[in-house]
């Protein structure tokens, strides 16, 4: 977006420098002379304005972007709260060391 801005603004000040000598009857090197350094000009004036609207974007989608997650992560936290944990044990409480009845054993 940034280069974007940038060749845009250089382009349009080039073609408005060339119309403007055109209209004026100035002699041809001195109109192409006035449009390069128009369009070098704003080319970097462009450069600048895409760069700081590139990061108002980024920031305001940031921003958006946190928005809608928080509203996520506090229903995660509330539904994680009233869950009951699950015990991942293999072993049978009864029979310690033993596999309980629907593990099977390593090596059989």
């Amino acid at each position: 977006m940034v280069r974007l801005c940038g060749a845009v603004l250089g382009l349009f000040a080039f073609a408005v420098a060339i119309f403007r000598g055109l209209l004026a009857d100035n002699p041809i090197d001195v109109t192409l002379i006035r449009s390069v350094k128009a369009m070098f000009l704003f080319c970097v004036i462009g450069l600048c304005v895409g760069w700081v609207a590139q990061r108002v974007l980024d920031e305001h989608a940031r921003r958006h972007h946190g928005e809608i997650f928080k509203e996520v992560d506090e229903d995660e936290i509330g539904e994680a709260a009233t869950q009951v944990p699950i015990k991942a044990s293999p072993v049978d409480p009864g029979r310690p060391g033993k596999p309980s009845d629907g593990q099977a054993v390593a090596g059989s």
